[in-house]
């Protein structure tokens, strides 16, 4: 079979623990029809693994997928932005010109950014895969004034690509909505909601009991969209309901930083289990826990989150506690009955969703409707099919 060819553009690396489950996990399923060529902005510390990039490298020559990893640059952070989207015009240019790539596929702004641009001149349709609410990502983060230079420039910008692009990908139908109603002429048939999916085969659903869960959370909690004291007045509040009750926090963030906030709420350290977790060891490694703490800001920014994690945590059978506001989570909850939405961080209403918790937590057919909705919702393989099928449209 004579596959067809495309540039995947990504800014996330491929080396990245992302990269691996956002970006390999659906263009090797999809390799089978497609040739793809990625061009990935690494981290510096991730290319000096020289074994990792190799290994890398042959894993992607098995699918047929041609990997060219750059160097990303992080500072100063406009003049290396600019930096890098100079080397992606270029590449995209030898790598999509005179029929080198039938469409590019673009994640997140920057590179789609620099196909738009070379797209003028070669013509080479773009899907814009949006990730998130880039711009205002950046505006909570601190990292740009609203109505500022360079905020309108990026909202200019992102108005061309959602104008211009063949096809637009979001995590959300949340952000959907908000992309319609700021723009109101953009065709709904442009828009696909392709949530951040889960390889489920690498999370099963533990049918081992195991007595004693514990509450707890994965993933980057050191943040300005993580809610920490929500987090730490929720296990303190379950102390206070069970004095034996003990937790774990999944991380690569600082343990020190979080021992010492813990020891401000009262939580000992023999309490509190702060640890990390290779990829293919998270299902493992979370198997313990009574349900994930998902506690994010709030916001216009947030109404393209899809966290990951939420789709580990239900291949597992774990259920969530979330709050609204973050892209579909809350809906998504609500939907599947896969756990608690909690209204805000008063003590109140945590102490009411824990009690809330234990209720649903005697439900028999808990896990498996976690596992059913994480089948339905986050599968990769479901996730490559609706890639596929905008493929197909576009070529």
């Amino acid at each position: 079979m004579n596959r067809k060819k495309v540039l995947y553009l990504s800014y996330t690396g491929l080396l990245e623990p992302l990269g691996r489950s956002q970006i390999l996990a659906y263009l090797s399923r999809l390799s089978d029809e497609y040739q793809f060529t990625i061009v990935s902005f690494e981290k510096v510390v991730d290319l000096s693994k020289t074994d990792d990039v190799k290994a890398l490298k042959e894993e992607c020559e098995r699918y047929g997928i041609d990997w060219h990893p750059k160097s990303y640059h992080h500072k100063p952070r406009l003049i290396a932005t600019l930096w890098d989207l100079s080397s992606l015009l270029y590449h995209t240019w030898v790598l999509s010109h005179s029929g080198r790539a039938q469409h590019v596929h673009c994640r997140s702004y920057i590179p789609a950014i620099a196909a738009w641009l070379v797209g003028k001149q070669t013509k080479v349709p773009f899907i814009f895969d949006m990730r998130a609410l880039w711009p205002e990502e950046m505006i909570d983060a601190g990292r740009l004034v609203r109505h500022g230079v360079v905020h309108r420039v990026l909202a200019w910008l992102e108005a061309r690509l959602l104008k211009d692009a063949a096809h637009i990908v979001s995590l959300t139908e949340a952000a959907v909505e908000y992309l319609q109603a700021q723009q109101p002429q953009l065709n709904s048939q442009k828009f696909s909601v392709i949530t951040t999916c889960v390889d489920l085969e690498n999370f099963n659903l533990n049918s081992t009991e195991i007595e004693d869960k514990k509450l707890g959370t994965m993933g980057t909690v050191i943040s300005g969209w993580y809610h920490l004291d929500w987090l730490f007045l929720s296990l303190k509040s379950q102390l206070q309901k069970n004095k034996n009750a003990t937790f774990k926090i999944v991380t690569r963030d600082s343990e020190q930083s979080l021992r010492e906030m813990a020891k401000k709420y009262g939580i000992e350290h023999s309490k509190l289990e702060i640890m990390n977790s290779s990829p293919s060891d998270i299902a493992k490694t979370i198997a313990d826990m009574k349900a994930g703490l998902l506690y994010f800001t709030a916001g216009i920014s947030k109404l393209g989150s899809a966290p990951t994690r939420m789709g580990e945590f239900l291949a597992c059978g774990i259920p969530v506690i979330g709050n609204r506001g973050v892209g579909d989570m809350a809906s998504l909850i609500e939907k599947y009955q896969v756990g608690i939405v909690i209204e805000d961080g008063s003590q109140e209403s945590i102490n009411e969703t824990l009690e809330k918790l234990d209720t649903l937590y005697q439900d028999k057919d808990l896990s498996r409707r976690c596992r059913d909705a994480a089948e339905e919702y986050f599968s990769a393989d479901k996730g490559a099919e609706k890639y596929r099928k905008i493929y197909r449209e576009l070529i």
